[in-house]
């Protein structure tokens, strides 16, 4: 198998929605909004929204690679991911989706940290996880307990 997967034990909390401004960067804006809010994990539950431009990361390893989109008029087509805290107890965003530029040209993959700045806004909902604690991650093919 190519991949690992994980299996979490827990449950939904909150929905905080968040309203990101022009020139924020989306990916430090949303880690910014669920920290404040006092979300440790969440799931990305919708979004919508502009961009001023976009870059949109693909691929891992030695195939990894980075497509920057020049706006203005960038719309975010779909958006969807996760926060989950680092090691410091930070909130941590995972996110990826698709975005058309004003050619009406689709594009998508991961959206790189620091380089999407929000256009006119971003409205979403996060949905807090909460995890069990004393549970470890199950691997894939293990019995959930």
């Amino acid at each position: 198998m190519d991949h690992e997967t994980q299996f979490e034990a827990g449950r939904q909390g909150r929905l905080v929605a968040i309203r990101l401004k022009p020139n924020q960067d989306l990916v430090e804006g949303i880690e910014r909004a669920a920290g404040e809010s006092g979300l440790r994990y969440a799931t990305l539950r919708s979004g919508i929204g502009s961009l001023v431009d976009a870059a949109l990361g693909y691929g891992s390893g030695e195939h990894a690679g980075v497509t920057t989109v020049e706006g203005p008029d960038i719309e975010i087509l779909t958006l969807a991911g996760e926060l989950r805290t680092d090691d410091n107890g930070r909130p941590h965003a995972y996110l990826q989706g698709t975005i058309a530029d004003a050619e009406a040209r689709i594009y998508g993959g991961r959206f790189v940290r620091g380089a999407n700045p929000i256009g006119i806004t971003l409205e979403l909902v996060l949905q807090e996880w909460l995890p069990e604690e004393d549970e470890d991650p199950v691997e894939e093919g293990e019995e959930l307990p």
